[in-house]
């Protein structure tokens, strides 16, 4: 696996807790996969495909830091993630009294 590959998923999962922290923080609506892939995309300028956001969402709920909704669609496959919410222990690592070396914030 690339240094460059390994870098960006790093950087994307920090990048997909900071803003579910901003949007926990202003009591917004939760994420669903599709507007959290448009915010990182549009809003921050980074490069990434919707898979790409899944696949860490579903890194980030293995390591405890994110929960979340999955429903896959029997008939084309695709998997679609609802009312995703940072754990306290993302919480934690945003806030720096926990560490991660597989993000980077």
């Amino acid at each position: 696996m690339s240094f460059t590959l390994i870098a960006k998923r790093k950087r994307l999962r920090g990048v997909i807790l900071e803003l579910l922290c901003l949007n926990h923080d202003k009591q917004e609506s939760r994420f669903t996969s599709s507007a959290l892939w448009s915010a990182a995309v549009r809003g921050l300028g980074f490069e990434a495909s919707k898979n790409d956001v899944v696949t860490m969402l579903q890194d980030l709920k293995a390591r405890g830091y994110v929960e979340y909704v999955l429903r896959k669609n029997d008939q084309d496959g695709e998997i679609r993630i609802y009312n995703i919410e940072l754990c306290p222990k993302g919480r934690d690592l945003l806030e720096g009294t926990t560490e991660d070396p597989a993000v980077e914030l």
